[in-house]
């Protein structure tokens, strides 16, 4: 179970860096198409509002006003790398670095317009003009830091959005299992009452109890209607807990495998195995019953020689393990690979148990079928072993 956790996780990893890698390449693919695309806009509206006013029909103003876009591509790309490296700074503190760095971006281009200016076309001693060449590329690089921060912000905003509407969906889903978790306790609930209405297990039992008095027996006679009483009480009693500690959930166990254990007198052997360690551990409540219920059904009832159902707990790795085996099962034809697949109570008993955990832990439960060294099934769950908290007496 640990190691198909392991699994999973780095599965999810997996999937969250491939997500990760995707979304980088989508946005790094959008920085190139915007930033090319407003560059070459800039070329265009200047040459439609500089070069024609002014009649610069020569090819050389034309290679000019394309260098300088192309120019300013290029210092965009250092940029846009200081941008990024400050984005986890305070916003006081990125503010006035990014300004910093925008002006500064911005008086080198316009040096390195100027300097193709005057090399491209031939004019000279222009630098007294400076001043007409950094206002404008300030305006220029001011207006892509406005649009590269605001573009930014709004993927923050969209990828907050989609991520609050993940946790929306896991939420609703996480309701829905607890919802479908409560519906199983109370399925559980009915399980037990069923046992107040079966005429055939209270006519067992009461058969049973009149055996015992005709074999002048009174002892063992009050003992089983004791035991009876109990358990009818503990199915009244039973509360909405989906989690009980597992001596609760091994007494009522024992309460109803004590009773059939009398039914079939020598045909049935028991045993219980549960260490003092671990019965503060939560299971979910009736969990084992319906389990050892298909064992005393399918393997103990229909043998003339019986067998012996063995209920243990144990705790590895972290995880409570609890199992209930069998020796009765081969006699009948029946195998672990078979079960499950079944249409019969056994089977369609194990889907139930199956989807009720699944509604409790997730995918965090391992529930096996294997042979057993009795010679029949063994039924193991295994859980989060989980500590309950114990009210003190005052």
């Amino acid at each position: 179970m640990d190691q198909d956790n392991s699994s999973v996780t780095q599965l999810n990893r997996d999937e969250n860096r491939d997500a990760t890698l995707a979304q980088n390449m989508s946005s790094g693919r959008l920085f190139w198409i915007m930033n090319s695309s407003g560059w070459v806009a800039l070329s265009v509206l200047t040459y439609f509002s500089l070069s024609l006013p002014y009649s610069q029909f020569e090819l050389s103003y034309f290679a000019h006003n394309i260098s300088q876009s192309v120019v300013g591509l290029l210092l965009t790309l250092p940029l846009r790398w200081c941008f990024k490296s400050l984005w986890s700074w305070p916003v006081a503190q990125r503010f006035i670095l990014a300004v910093i760095a925008t002006i500064f971006f911005s008086m080198l281009w316009a040096v390195l317009r100027l300097l193709l200016f005057m090399l491209m076309t031939q004019e000279q001693n222009l630098w007294a003009d400076y001043g007409g060449w950094v206002f404008p590329s300030i305006f220029v690089f001011f207006t892509w830091s406005a649009l590269y921060h605001g573009i930014k912000y709004y993927q923050l905003l969209q990828q907050q959005r989609e991520a609050m509407l993940v946790l929306e969906s896991q939420q609703r889903q996480r309701a829905l299992q607890l919802v479908r978790a409560k519906a199983e306790v109370k399925d559980a609930q009915l399980q037990l009452l069923r046992y107040q209405l079966n005429p055939h297990f209270l006519f067992n039992t009461l058969n049973s109890v009149a055996s015992l008095v005709s074999a002048e027996r009174t002892e063992d006679a009050k003992t089983m209607l004791s035991r009876l009483g109990d358990f009818l009480r503990y199915s009244l009693d039973a509360g909405e807990d989906m989690l009980i500690p597992l001596d609760k959930e091994f007494w009522a166990l024992s309460q109803y495998l004590m009773i059939e254990q009398v039914r079939f007198s020598d045909r049935m052997t028991l045993k219980l195995d549960v260490p003092a360690n671990l019965e503060s551990l939560l299971v979910p409540n009736m969990l084992l019953q319906p389990l050892a219920e298909n064992a005393i059904k399918y393997a103990i009832a229909p043998s003339e020689s019986g067998g012996t159902i063995r209920v243990s707990a144990q705790l590895k790795d972290s995880r409570l393990v609890l199992s209930v085996e069998d020796s009765g099962s081969e006699r009948l034809g029946v195998s672990s690979d078979t079960l499950e697949l079944s249409e019969s109570g056994a089977g369609i008993g194990l889907r139930n148990t199956r989807e009720r955990l699944k509604n409790l832990f997730s995918n965090d439960f391992e529930l096996l079928v294997t042979d057993s060294p009795l010679g029949g099934l063994c039924f193991s769950v295994a859980i989060p072993a989980t500590e309950s908290i114990r009210e003190e007496s005052m």
